[in-house]
C-alpha cells in the first residue's frame, strides 16, 4: 500500500509540473558573436540571439587589460521580439575617445528577457592590431614586441634594448618594478603606416617638420618605426620610450607629475647616447640660446628648438646624477612619487629651488653671463575693445619758456597717449591669438577611454 501511495503522488505531481513551470525557466541562447576591426576609427562588436521570451535589453560589457577599470557599451536601436543581431560601435581614435593598437579587450554580452532574466555569454578576448597584415610576435619576461614582414631579427633587437633599458633604469637607477606586463611594442614599418595609430597625429607645422619615430601611449603600449632618430642606433627610441614608463612608475603619484625636462631628460638617459641632442645643446649653450629653465616644463612647440630642448633636458638629468650620484637621484623620483612636487623634492633632496639649479647648471657649461629663472608673472589684463579709458594717464608737464603748457603741447601729449594705448591694446589682441595658435598646435585631444596616466610622448 506504501508503495502504491508513492507511485500516485509522483503521478499527481508529474500531472502539476506543466502548469506550474515558470516563465523564468525560458532559455536564452547566444548563438554567435564577433568583432569587426575598423582600424583606425572604430570597432563593432556583434552579437545574435534567441529566447524563448522577448529579449528586452542588451548590452557589451567590457574592459581593457591594465586599465583598472570597466565599460558598458549599448546598441544604437534596442532589440525587440524573441530572437535579435545587434552591434555596439566603439570609436577608437577619435576627437573624444582613444584605444590605442596593442589593448587587450576582455568583453561579454548580456541580453536580458521580458521575464526578467538576464543571460551573460562566455568571456571573450580581442587583442586590437591593424588588420591585413600577418602580425608575429616575440616575447621576453615582461615585454613583448609585435612586428609584420621579415622583421624578426630587428624585433629581438628591441626586446634586447628592453631588458638593458630595465637593468640600467628601473632597477638600477630607480629600483622599481613594473606594475603592468608586458609592455607591448608595436613595431611599424615607417612613419605614415604608424600616423593612423597616434593620436591626433599629422597635423599642424610642428608635425611635419619633425619626425615621430616612436609614441609612449599608455603605460605598457609603445609604437615605434625602425629608424635612427638623432642617434646612430635605431633601438634608442625603444630605450627612450619605455625609459618614459619606468619615468612614471617611479616618479609619478595622483598628484605628483613630472615636468617635461625631468621626464624628457631622464628618457635621453637611457638611451646609448644624446647623439644630435648634445650637438645642439652644445651650440645653443655656446651662443647663449638655451632655452630659460621657467620654459622647460612643458615641451617646446617650436621645431627650431627641439634639438635643443631635449640636449637641455638631458643635460640638465645628467647634472643632477653627476652632483649626487644615481642613489640620491632615485631618491628625488622616490620624493616625487609620495606626492612632493618637483621643485619641492628639489629642495628637499638637493637642497636648492629650480633658480640656484639654472644657476649652477648655466655656470658648469661656462655661460659668461648666467640668467637667473624668470618667475612667470600675470598676463595684463586686455581692455576690451568696446570699452575706452575714462581718463586719458597724465603726462608728465612739459614747460614752455613761460613756464605753462601751450596748448600745442597738449595735443601732441593727447595724440602720443592716444596712440601708445592704441598700440598696446593691438599688441594684446594679437599675442592672444599667437598663444592661443600655440596652444591648439601642441595640446592633442584628451583621451577618456584610455584611463592610463600621462600624455601620449611623442619621440
Amino acid at each position: 500500500m506504501r508503495a502504491l501511495g508513492m507511485l500516485l503522488g509522483a503521478l499527481f505531481a508529474a500531472a502539476l509540473l506543466p502548469s506550474l513551470t515558470p516563465s523564468a525557466y525560458a532559455e536564452t541562447v547566444i548563438e554567435a558573436s564577433s568583432v569587426v576591426n575598423g582600424y583606425p576609427k572604430q570597432l563593432t562588436f556583434k552579437v545574435t540571439a534567441r529566447s524563448d521570451s522577448e529579449i528586452t535589453d542588451v548590452s557589451l560589457a567590457y574592459a581593457i587589460t591594465g586599465r583598472g577599470s570597466s565599460a558598458i557599451g549599448k546598441p544604437a536601436n534596442p532589440p525587440s521580439g524573441k530572437s535579435m543581431s545587434t552591434e555596439v560601435v566603439l570609436q577608437v581614435n577619435s576627437g573624444a575617445s582613444y584605444i590605442p593598437v596593442g589593448s587587450e579587450f576582455v568583453y561579454h554580452w548580456e541580453i536580458t528577457s521580458a521575464d526578467g532574466k538576464t543571460v551573460s555569454g562566455p568571456e571573450q578576448t580581442f587583442f586590437f592590431l591593424p588588420p591585413n597584415q600577418d602580425w608575429k610576435s616575440v616575447k621576453g619576461e615582461f615585454m613583448t614586441v609585435y612586428y609584420h614582414g621579415d622583421k624578426e631579427s630587428l624585433a629581438n633587437s628591441y626586446l634586447k634594448a628592453g631588458v638593458e633599458t630595465y637593468d640600467k633604469i628601473g632597477k638600477a637607477l630607480f629600483g622599481v618594478t613594473l606594475k603592468q606586463v608586458p609592455v607591448k611594442v608595436i613595431l611599424f614599418d615607417n612613419e605614415k603606416e604608424s600616423d593612423s595609430a597616434r593620436p591626433g597625429a599629422g597635423t599642424g607645422t610642428f608635425d611635419a617638420a619633425v619626425t615621430t619615430c616612436g609614441t609612449k601611449v599608455t603605460n605598457d603600449i609603445i609604437l615605434l618605426i625602425p629608424v635612427e632618430c638623432g642617434s646612430t642606433d635605431r633601438t634608442d627610441t625603444l630605450r627612450h620610450e619605455f625609459g618614459h614608463i619606468l619615468n612614471q612608475t617611479a616618479g609619478e603619484g595622483l598628484l605628483a607629475k613630472l615636468p617635461a625636462w625631468l621626464d624628457e631628460g631622464t628618457a635621453v638617459y637611457a638611451q646609448l647616447g644624446p647623439g644630435d641632442y648634445q650637438t645642439a645643446f652644445a651650440q645653443a649653450a655656446r651662443s647663449n640660446q638655451l632655452i630659460p629653465f621657467s620654459e622647460m616644463a612643458t615641451p617646446t612647440s617650436d621645431a627650431k628648438k627641439v634639438g635643443i630642448f631635449y640636449g637641455e633636458a638631458y643635460n640638465m638629468v645628467k647634472y643632477l646624477v653627476d652632483k649626487g650620484g644615481t642613489a640620491k637621484y632615485g631618491e628625488f623620483f622616490a620624493t616625487m612619487k609620495k606626492g612632493q612636487r618637483f621643485d619641492q623634492a628639489l629642495k628637499t633632496v638637493y637642497g636648492m629651488d629650480m633658480a640656484a639649479f639654472e644657476t649652477e647648471f648655466l655656470a658648469a657649461q661656462g655661460a659668461s653671463a648666467p640668467r637667473a629663472t624668470v618667475a612667470p608673472t600675470q598676463r595684463p589684463q586686455q581692455v576690451p575693445p568696446t570699452a575706452a579709458p575714462t581718463k586719458a594717464p597724465q603726462a608728465p608737464a612739459a614747460k614752455s619758456d613761460g613756464g605753462e603748457i601751450s596748448t600745442e603741447s597738449k595735443i601732441i601729449v593727447g595724440v602720443a597717449v592716444l596712440f601708445v594705448l592704441f598700440a598696446l591694446l593691438s599688441f594684446l589682441a594679437l599675442q592672444m591669438m599667437a598663444n592661443n595658435r600655440k596652444r591648439a598646435a601642441v595640446v592633442p585631444p584628451a583621451p577618456p577611454d584610455d584611463p592610463g596616466p600621462g600624455r601620449p610622448d611623442v619621440f
